[in-house]
Parts: C-alpha cells; structure tokens; sequence
C-alpha cells in the first residue's frame, strides 16, 4: 500500500465520519476520540491505527514497516461500520429516548403526587 492509496483511504473515512457522525475538525484519531461511545472500540482502534500508518506513510524508510495486509482489513472494517450508520435514524432514537424518559418521569411524579394526596386524606 503505497502513501498514496493510503492517503485516499483516509480521506474516505474523514468524510464518513463527517457525513455520519457530523465530525468535522481533526485527524482521524482525534474525530475518533470525539466520537467516543458512538463508536466501538475496535473501530476506534482502527481509525487511530490508520492515522498512525499515514504518519509513517510519509517517512521513506518507516513506510516499510508497514503491514499492508492489516491496514487494509482496518480500513475495510472501519468503512463497513461507518456505512451502516443511519443519521436520520440515530437522531429518531435520540429523540424517542428523551421522550420516553420524560412520559416515565411524568407517570413517576403523577404516581407520587397520587400516594401523596391519598396519604394526607384528600382522596
């Protein structure tokens, strides 16, 4: 794997990262230290993996110590992962879940208030 291929690998990451999880700013270790949980810990591996080789990619002599095979499986996989990410949907469970915690906070406070009023005698 030449600097080359290497370098167009990436720059389809940075691009996923930023379509998919809106991460803009950075190289791809830091886009996948800010993404945090979002991501798996294998793709976050593979992504400061791959940044890594891009630095190395450049030095004549520490591109040899390369191994081609592994990066490639690295890029394969992060690529595969960040391609199944579904914004709109990511945002939709988002909102659900903030929803859902507020209908159970709702019942929570109308259940106590309920226990309350009944304690006291008013019901």
């Amino acid at each position: 794997m030449d600097s080359k291929d290497l370098a167009r690998k990436t720059a389809h990451l940075h691009t996923l990262l930023e379509q998919k999880l809106g991460l803009r700013k950075g190289t791809l270790a830091q886009k996948a230290n800010r993404a945090g949980r979002r991501l798996p810990a294998w793709v976050r591996r593979n992504l400061h993996d791959l940044d890594r080789a891009q630095a190395m990619a450049d030095h004549p002599k520490l591109a040899r110590r390369l191994d081609e095979t592994a990066l490639t499986k690295a890029y394969q996989a992060a690529a595969d992962h960040l391609e199944q990410i579904d914004p709109t949907e990511r945002r939709k469970d988002r909102v659900l879940g903030v929803l859902g915690g507020l209908a159970f906070n709702i019942l929570l406070f109308a259940a106590l208030l309920f226990g309350l009023l009944r304690w006291q005698g008013y019901i």
